[in-house]
């Protein structure tokens, strides 16, 4: 018996994070500013302010053109370092060499001098997800915005099948599935062992926990891959078991799930096996035996 194992659209909210003082006012700093003139109301302002930030926490501000925060010529969002011409345009690093270092505004030099005060800025400038309303709770710096939600578990979800139109949130997509698809879809439960067959032009699989109705999609083509199309709020995929078999042959296969948005690439960029040809029958048929550990597991066999 040969045997293999491998381990392994919506607003944005800005909260600038800063201990420095800003002026605030209050129903007290109000009444007093009816009864003393303008010098003594700039004291009762500050003294206020002190007051109300003396713990030095986050400071929410209301940000009403976040395209400040873009560089201006390729829109990206602005990431460290950013440098300034002579005469204050921004650009980021990577306009900067694109450029020759020449500033698209005057035409003057750009790429020596760092303006820090933006640096500063975007370093402390952080924003919701976009996917808030599926269920993200993550607050992240805005120049790491796009590479959080490009990876988000939250993001919107497409119906495995090429048909179908579908996109929504992993919950909804979990919905759709038993709704629309189910006579499609493999049903099983976690901590138990069930059987799959995969023919040689199958890509893929769709399976579905009976009781959360959380969706996993196996691929298949030269290799063989389970990934979840739910992780919801944690960084940690499922566990699982894949067995081949054929004969007195089997070859075991354990790994972690992926989260997938209901794309496949194939080949897959997460961790697979390789499926050797004799494990398919003389009917051009893989047999696999799968089980999928809930993640309050306490082993994985």
């Amino acid at each position: 018996m040969a045997k293999f194992s491998v381990e392994e659209e919506d607003d944005e909210e800005f909260c600038v994070r800063s201990p420095k003082r800003i002026r605030t006012s209050s129903p007290l700093h109000d009444h007093h500013h009816q009864e003393q003139d303008q010098s003594n109301d700039d004291d009762e302002t500050n003294s206020t302010a002190r007051t109300n930030n003396s713990s030095g926490g986050p400071v929410s501000v209301i940000l009403s053109d976040p395209d400040v925060l873009d560089c201006s010529i390729c829109f990206e969002p602005l990431t460290v370092p950013v440098f300034q011409c002579d005469n204050g345009h921004i650009a980021c690093s990577t306009c900067c060499n694109n450029l020759g270092n020449k500033c698209p505004s005057c035409c003057g030099k750009i790429g020596n001098n760092r303006c820090r005060a933006i640096e500063k800025v975007i370093e402390s400038v952080k924003v919701s997800c976009c996917y808030i309303k599926n269920g993200c709770k993550e607050t992240v710096s805005y120049c790491k915005k796009h590479e959080h939600e490009e990876k988000c578990s939250f993001a919107p979800c497409l119906c495995p099948f090429t048909s179908c139109l579908f996109r929504g949130s992993p919950r909804k997509l979990s919905h759709h599935m038993s709704k629309e698809h189910s006579d499609l879809v493999v049903r099983f439960r976690y901590n138990s062992i069930f059987s799959v067959s995969l023919g040689m032009s199958e890509n893929f699989l769709v399976l579905q926990e009976e009781k959360d109705g959380i969706v996993f999609i196996l691929s298949h083509g030269n290799t063989v891959t389970l990934r979840c199309l739910h992780s919801g709020s944690s960084k940690v995929g499922f566990k699982y078991d894949i067995v081949l078999s054929k004969g007195c042959s089997s070859l075991k296969f354990q790994s972690s799930t992926h989260f997938s948005n209901g794309q496949l690439s194939m080949p897959p960029s997460v961790d697979y096996v390789m499926v050797p040809g004799y494990f398919y029958d003389t009917s051009g048929r893989l047999k696999l035996e799968i089980c999928v550990w809930s993640k309050d597991a306490s082993t994985w066999r």
